[in-house]
């Protein structure tokens, strides 16, 4: 068992933001061990792990914009078919907490979207590696750039 694993085992539900589902697909080679230990985790039901939709957008646009067919193909896959991981839609609540949070904290609306749904998901850690979001309150921010070895 890894750092990472010892670290989210301690949450029922975790919230991933879009880089760490990009590191894995696209084998990152700085990132590619950590994010793969996260989602072996997630695989194994160490933990539940929730995103929001919105990851499909953010995700699809590189290789759709390079007719990359193959790995498009590979995301849809891998989204739509793993275990313990559910991508939620963006509903009332949590667009009306995402704008709360852009008031607050001045956050892009696809941040202010991907926590506002941790948050009504009641995920207590957000995976990320975007160091901007730790100043949000409601939910722990884990930045993957401190699991690296």
């Amino acid at each position: 068992m890894g750092r990472l694993e010892d670290k989210i085992k301690q949450y029922d539900c975790i919230a991933i933001d879009t880089n760490s589902f990009i590191y894995l697909m696209e084998r990152n080679p700085i990132f590619f061990n950590v994010v793969r230990e996260l989602f072996s985790s997630i695989e194994s039901g160490t933990v539940y792990a929730v995103s929001s939709i919105l990851l499909m957008t953010e995700v699809l646009t590189k290789p759709l914009r390079e007719r990359d067919k193959v790995l498009v193909n590979r995301y849809m896959a891998f989204i739509g078919t793993f275990p313990n991981l559910e991508l939620k839609e963006v509903n009332n609540k949590i667009a009306f907490k995402a704008a709360k949070l852009r008031a607050a904290y001045g956050l892009k609306t696809p941040d202010a979207i991907f926590i506002a749904t941790a948050i009504q998901e009641k995920a207590k850690l957000f995976v990320t590696n975007d160091v901007r979001l730790q100043k949000v309150e409601g939910v722990e921010t884990l930045l993957l750039n401190d699991y690296l070895d």
